[in-house]
């Protein structure tokens, strides 16, 4: 799908970061913060929520969603609360289901790839920590997945 930075139509450059999931999976704020805009365009992004992280100069943007999300402008939003689902709107109509996630500083975008894989390693090692802590010593529990990631826009 392409890389950050990658050229697009109309001399545009892809200036996020696509992660392949089913239609309809969850997504998660990556940070608390608040809604800065909640919005459709049909030609890009289709459904999609931009969230300013609390005492931070970032953005992060979640796009091509299923349904708008449920958060208004103006919302508070807390790490791990759910603000959308999966989708294909916008130009992913022919792309099929996946999250188009940008993190943008200072209003300039930035290849949020590094930020997810430390997210990556922080969930990672804090669920695997919850998982033996609800396992126990018998290893009986539930087990927590991750999607496919590719990159596009």
């Amino acid at each position: 799908m392409g890389d950050f930075g990658a050229p697009r139509n109309d001399g545009r450059v892809h200036k996020g970061f696509d992660v392949l999931a089913r239609c309809g999976t969850l997504l998660a704020a990556a940070v608390t913060g608040t809604v800065v805009k909640r919005a459709h365009d049909s030609r890009l992004d289709g459904n999609y929520v931009v969230i300013r992280g609390l005492g931070e100069k970032r953005k992060y943007w979640y796009a091509h969603m299923v349904h708008p999300s449920t958060f208004q402008k103006e919302s508070l939003v807390h790490v791990g609360q759910i603000v959308g689902y999966v989708g294909k709107t916008g130009n992913a109509r022919t792309a099929g289901c996946h999250l188009h996630f940008e993190v943008h500083v200072n209003g300039r975008p930035v290849n949020p790839e590094p930020y997810m894989q430390a997210w990556d390693r922080y969930s990672s090692s804090t669920s695997s920590a919850w998982r033996s802590d609800v396992r126990g010593k018998d290893g009986a529990g539930g087990s927590a997945g991750s999607g496919s990631r590719g990159d596009r826009r």
